[in-house]
């Protein structure tokens, strides 16, 4: 963990104020895919976004602390994603939900995988661990709820929580390495059928 201050000196309650944070922001995900988080200095950040230095550290006393907001920012991104797409699932069937599910995970993945690479690279360095595990365990009972409306669908046994949490690690787990190691598999739809045929191998034929 590092101890360089990572919490917002103050927080935007105007709109001008909303809008300078907003473009620092932007500007930092920017300077981090262009240059690398080594090289990313709150100078390129502050040059980039049309401000002074000392406007970007009215708000953020240093990078680290830019790039705990864009993971907060990001993190906060995935989940109401996945809300969203949970909510419009309605009467799907077992098998159109999972399909939902894993393409929403890549989908969100796949929004500039390049700076989703650095901030999860980050997230030891800036202290925001619990901020990841929260999305994973959010999103993990977006999936348990549902599972739990086909229950009946599911191997005898086999508990909607428990198999919440597998499916999210798995996805999870094979989506970011996909993005940030082996983008083919991001072609043709391949890694969504991949993860399908995963998924319900697990959820159809445990125990078999």
């Amino acid at each position: 963990m590092t101890s360089v201050e990572t919490t917002p000196r103050k927080l935007p309650r105007q709109a001008r104020s909303r809008a300078t944070v907003d473009a620092l922001l932007e500007a930092a995900a920017q300077v981090l895919v262009e240059h690398g988080y080594e090289k990313a200095t709150t100078a390129r950040v502050a040059e980039r976004a049309g401000v002074s230095v000392g406007s970007l550290y009215q708000y953020f006393p240093s990078k680290e602390a830019l790039v705990a907001a864009l993971i907060e920012r990001h993190a906060g991104e995935m989940v109401q994603v996945a809300e969203e797409a949970f909510a419009g699932l309605g009467s799907a069937s077992l098998e159109d939900g999972l399909r939902a599910i894993i393409r929403v995970g890549v989908d969100t993945h796949r929004i500039s995988p390049e700076l989703h690479k650095i901030l999860f690279e980050q997230v030891p360095r800036v202290g925001r661990i619990a901020e990841v595990m929260d999305t994973n365990r959010r999103i993990t009972e977006l999936i348990e709820r549902f599972l739990r409306v086909h229950a009946r669908r599911l191997p005898r046994g086999m508990q909607p929580a428990v198999a919440a949490v597998i499916l999210e690690t798995a996805l999870e787990a094979l989506t970011h390495k996909a993005v940030t190691e082996r983008p083919e598999l991001l072609e043709g739809g391949l890694l969504e059928r991949e993860l399908y045929q995963l998924a319900t191998g697990y959820l159809f034929h445990a125990g078999k």
